[in-house]
């Protein structure tokens, strides 16, 4: 979702209006030179260009008052490049050498997303709470409470995960991961079995005009009815999944429900129509061989 890149270009405004706040920058100083071409190589895209004179600065101008935006910056080079052991040692050494800088909370956020992408949810979740606290109103804060969530759905910390994904839809509910976050509070009620809590959820992230989780949260969906024994809501939402997103990886685990559910209803020709269609588009599928035996030990053969 690249609502990131439009708050990165709000981000670099912010810097680049910095000195009317703080030391007085002279244009033409050669630190000021060499950030203001990083700055435009960053704008550009150009990470490698632009990590290569922040870090120059950092290295050859410590007194610079460009300091603490390069450091950060020369951080955000490495992640955007998916270098991230560097984006932490980076970030790591930027807090070090300004624990108070104005861009502290842009920075836990990006620590924590570096140690998130290197599936270190542990070490992430104490950054993205550093974020938050670091600056309760922070052009980050939604997606780092969607990150505090998330991590602890990654722990397995189930309740917390539903606590603080929930935040993301009462405090946040214009936050560019509103679906995402219904999509993991649903899946958290799932993998406490409490079906009837997932399913307001997963109904939710429909409400995201063309979601990204919409073949997910579908088929969760039709799990969580299905286990509350909603047979008729629980075979819509899976038909839903095979109708309207073919590509997905939850087609046939859905085709599979279909044959379940027209087993458990006795429907032994729709089910048997089922598994025609399921063995059709994944003759593979490990589905098939359990539909089968699921199909002929309700009776229908």
């Amino acid at each position: 979702m690249d609502m990131l890149t439009l708050r990165s270009g709000v981000l670099w405004a912010m810097v680049a209006s910095l000195a009317a706040c703080g030391p007085v920058i002279d244009p033409g100083a050669p630190d000021e030179v060499i950030f203001q071409q990083a700055l435009a190589a960053y704008n550009a895209r150009s990470y490698p260009e632009a990590q290569a004179k922040f870090d120059q600065l950092v290295a050859d101008y410590p007194l610079s008052p460009r300091h603490d935006n390069a450091s950060y910056l020369a951080g955000r080079c490495r992640y955007e490049q998916k270098d991230y052991p560097g984006a932490i040692t980076t970030f790591t050494a930027a807090r070090a050498a300004h624990p108070r800088s104005k861009q502290l909370d842009e920075l836990d956020y990006f620590l924590g997303r570096s140690h998130f992408q290197l599936s270190a949810f542990d070490q992430a979740l104490p950054e993205f709470k550093a974020s938050i606290a670091a600056d309760p109103r922070g052009v980050f804060v939604d997606n780092a409470q969607y990150y505090v969530g998330r991590s602890h759905y990654e722990l397995a910390d189930y309740p917390n995960a539903k606590l603080e994904l929930g935040k993301v839809e009462t405090d946040y509910p214009s936050s560019s991961y509103l679906d995402n976050a219904r999509y993991y509070l649903g899946r958290s009620f799932f993998a406490l079995q409490d079906y009837a809590g997932a399913v307001g959820p997963f109904e939710r992230v429909f409400e995201t005009p063309n979601t990204i989780f919409g073949d997910n949260a579908g088929y969760y969906l039709g799990r969580s009815h299905y286990a509350l024994q909603a047979l008729a809501p629980a075979l819509a939402a899976f038909q839903n999944v095979v109708t309207n997103y073919p590509a997905s990886v939850y087609v046939d685990n859905s085709l599979y429900y279909e044959v379940r559910i027209y087993a458990d209803q006795g429907q032994c020709a729709d089910a048997n129509a089922a598994l025609a269609r399921l063995t059709a588009a994944f003759p593979g599928s490990t589905y098939v061989a359990s539909a089968q035996s699921y199909k002929v030990g309700k009776g229908c053969p």
